[in-house]
């Protein structure tokens, strides 16, 4: 994906509806190793229990900046929008690659997507689709 003049990977983090709620503004890890996978300037699609929530810039890695969370998440990555959701996308096909990785022992909580999953999901949202089908 190109962002600016570089390309850049663009991650499916993998959090509940719950934490979205508490803000927009932040995700978090408890392990430092995978939210450092990320960099500033790549994509984010917020993502859980099988649905899309948003699709986000990662701006920053603060550690325990926001501490609104049931869970203790130290190492956070800071968002700036670009698409999100009133309701959630339905996105099963997600949900597949999460289950996959996680088959192959990957991690559950961080997926590397395409540039084209990704063009696809903001298009949905933007759009107001209900349902995610990758075309």
């Amino acid at each position: 994906m190109f962002w600016g003049n570089e390309y850049m990977t663009v991650w499916l983090i993998n959090h509940s509806w719950e934490s979205f709620c508490r803000t927009h503004e932040y995700c978090g890890f408890m392990v430092e190793s995978e939210r450092d996978k990320i960099k500033v300037g790549e994509g984010v699609v917020y993502f859980g229990q099988g649905l899309v929530f948003g699709v986000f810039e990662a701006s920053a890695f603060p550690n325990n900046e926001f501490k609104g969370w049931q869970k203790i998440y130290p190492f956070q990555v800071k968002l700036k929008p670009i698409a999100i959701t009133k309701m959630g996308l339905i996105a099963k096909p997600l949900q597949d690659k999460i289950r996959a990785q996680k088959t192959q022992g990957g991690s559950q909580n961080l997926v590397e997507l395409t540039e084209n999953e990704f063009n696809q999901i903001k298009e949905a949202i933007e759009k107001g689709q209900k349902e995610l089908s990758f075309s």
